[in-house]
């Protein structure tokens, strides 16, 4: 059994700038274009920025102080509640305790 193989012509094994002369260009101009894009887009990037004057950041710091204080007291408030509801629940079994030792007393 015998293969042939084809042979290979010069221009498969040529690179496309080889060739084709102008492809060369065409790439040299299709890479400075992506480049002079590239620029322009770190340039958009670039001019996109905003500047926050003192007095917004003294405002935002001011609402920030306000809102903590506001936290704190809510925490104080829920802190307090619930020491509350357990003196009560304490106070209510204390009670119940007392009604219970007074029936026995009374019974015997």
């Amino acid at each position: 059994m015998t293969m042939i193989i084809a042979g290979l012509s010069p221009s498969v094994l040529a690179s496309s700038d080889q060739v084709n002369p102008q492809v060369r260009s065409d790439i040299q101009t299709s890479s400075a274009q992506v480049a002079q894009d590239a620029q322009k887009t770190a340039k958009v990037v670039q001019t996109d920025t905003i500047t926050i004057s003192a007095q917004a950041l003294k405002m935002a710091n001011d609402i920030n102080v306000v809102a903590k204080k506001a936290s704190t007291v809510a925490d104080e408030q829920e802190t307090l509640r619930l020491a509350n509801d357990k003196a009560d629940s304490e106070r209510n079994e204390a009670q119940k305790n007392a009604v219970r030792a007074y029936a026995a007393v009374s019974a015997g």
